[in-house]
């Protein structure tokens, strides 16, 4: 029998929020299996570069994940 040094990936709903002058004005969910929440979100934010809503004409553009566990 064997051990891993890798933990167990969960499934985790990250929500991400865009905000432009501290005001949300959009946001995506994002299905991910990673071994804990910060992994979780921060998948998530890297995926949300690639989001319509990342757009650099924004003015003070701002992300923001939250993680759940299913």
């Amino acid at each position: 029998m064997s051990t891993s040094s890798h933990p167990a990936l969960k499934t985790f709903v990250v929500e991400v929020s865009f905000f432009s002058g501290g005001q949300r004005y959009a946001g995506e969910c994002y299905t991910i299996d990673a071994g804990n929440w910060y992994q979780a979100e921060t998948a998530a934010l890297q995926m949300s570069v690639e989001s319509p809503y990342d757009d650099p004409r924004v003015p003070d553009l701002r992300r923001e994940a939250i993680a759940r566990e299913c």
